[in-house]
């Protein structure tokens, strides 16, 4: 098996690639080019050995590379898919920036593309690097990566024709590993969960919100519950609606105010529901009583990712606690953020350190199950509630997690990322490795 070694690698404007590396096999050492294995359909790119000059524009990373088949192979290469028409490419720009700052800290090539820049026949695409010194992102033609991260902004962009077209391309090719391939729907999901014994503990009761009648049977067994968009994102679109004081209340939250409507009859509710959720998919789910910090409800945020030894990890775990008079402990939504650690140990100062174990199995059984279900997960964060009691309930994840504002969290996601792209590239060496040996 070859070793992997590190080195710094250095693509010019004018599109030469440069790679520094130290302890070069005698047959190499002496050259000042050789050609090189690039991407994970191995394609031959002219590469300068020794030191680039230096230029404005110059990109450099710290890389992977190893002798395989007499020629010197280099990765992983990570593409961040995302949309958009050239340098006006849609997501979050600081998120991208992050990860491709990891990949030149750790070892990897990082870059952003579009289904727009793909070119399926020669196997590369027209992507875009980050220059530090100049705060910019450069344009430049590179392979196909050997890790595709799926960072589609919203729902409507994933359904787009090409965007489909493209994640299934991805999916369908061997030598890439593509993750995440799409959003959650939390209908689907629930019901993933509720065929998996080791997860139907901790799910409180769904259904599809379809009809007045399934909305009177949910309420007889359950007098609180919540109204969730089945393709929601950050809490947009969600409602509780409880009987209270003899009326029945609806709770929801518009562009950050807190709105609260009552209604003598059931029926009167639902006519006022209906209207809202007309054209959309809901959700409804039994409302959990859940423990409450500094006099308000929380829950808790945990991120799980595949590792650099390719298994599920707990990254780390947060309190997402309600804002005042909210309904949920979505941060834009008027929530605050706070330590686990802190608060788990104010509310079960005997029991911290079990419940944030008891937090973290749950959250690696649902996503190691999930994981069996779903294809191409590699991260995920899921929001669950805890009782006063100290019970333990899952009420959503997400395929496509938000940076968590927690720096450590946010650090340790980062290399994680970095860390399964170059498990993953490791792997696809071993594996050519064995077909030829």
């Amino acid at each position: 098996m070859t070793q992997s070694r590190s080195g710094w690698l250095t693509i010019l404007p004018s599109g030469k690639w440069y790679l520094h590396a130290a302890r070069l096999p005698i047959a190499f050492s002496a050259r000042r080019r050789v050609v090189a294995q690039v991407g994970p359909y191995a394609q031959k790119k002219r590469i300068h050995l020794g030191l680039p000059p230096v230029q404005t524009g110059r990109i450099r990373t710290r890389i992977r590379w190893r002798i395989w088949n007499d020629q010197i192979s280099i990765g992983p290469l990570i593409g961040i898919l995302t949309v958009g028409e050239g340098l006006e490419f849609r997501g979050n720009r600081d998120n991208f920036r992050d990860i491709f700052l990891s990949g030149k800290k750790l070892g990897a090539l990082v870059y952003v593309f579009t289904p727009s820049g793909i070119d399926w026949e020669q196997h590369k695409v027209s992507g875009y690097l980050y220059d530090e010194k100049q705060d910019t992102w450069l344009e430049a033609t590179l392979p196909f990566p050997h890790v595709v991260y799926n960072r589609i902004p919203t729902r409507k962009w994933e359904k787009q024709s090409d965007v489909i077209k493209t994640l299934n391309q991805f999916a369908s090719m061997k030598q890439i590993t593509l993750f995440n391939r799409r959003f959650f729907n939390k209908q689907s999901l629930f019901q993933r969960l509720e065929e998996i014994p080791e997860a139907t503990t901790f799910l409180p009761e769904t259904k599809r919100l379809d009809s007045f009648v399934r909305l009177k049977t949910f309420l007889s067994q359950h007098r609180s519950v919540y109204l969730k968009p089945v393709l929601g994102k950050a809490g947009q679109g969600i409602m509780r609606l409880d009987f209270y004081q003899k009326r029945w209340r609806l709770r929801r939250v518009h562009q950050q105010r807190a709105i609260t409507c009552y209604f003598s009859t059931l029926h009167a509710a639902w006519k006022y529901i209906r209207q809202r959720i007309a054209g959309k998919k809901y959700i409804i789910q039994q409302a959990i009583p859940l423990a409450k910090y500094k006099g308000r409800p929380f829950d808790v945020r945990v991120l799980v990712q595949k590792n650099g030894t390719g298994v599920w990890d707990v990254t780390g775990i947060g309190i997402r606690r309600a804002g005042a008079n909210s309904i949920t402990t979505h941060v834009p939504r008027g929530g605050s953020i706070h330590s686990a650690k802190k608060v788990l140990g104010e509310l079960f100062p005997e029991q911290e350190e079990e419940m944030m174990k008891k937090i973290g199995e749950t959250a690696l059984t649902i996503a190691e199950n999930l994981n069996e279900v779903v294809e191409d997960l590699a991260e995920m964060s899921m929001d669950l509630g805890l009782t006063k009691e100290g019970r333990l309930w899952f009420f959503e994840a997400n395929a496509k997690p938000e940076k968590f504002d927690e720096p450590t969290i946010r650090r340790t996601s980062l290399s994680n990322l970095i860390g399964y792209a170059q498990y993953v590239y490791k792997l696809c060496g071993e594996k050519k490795e064995a077909a030829v040996g």
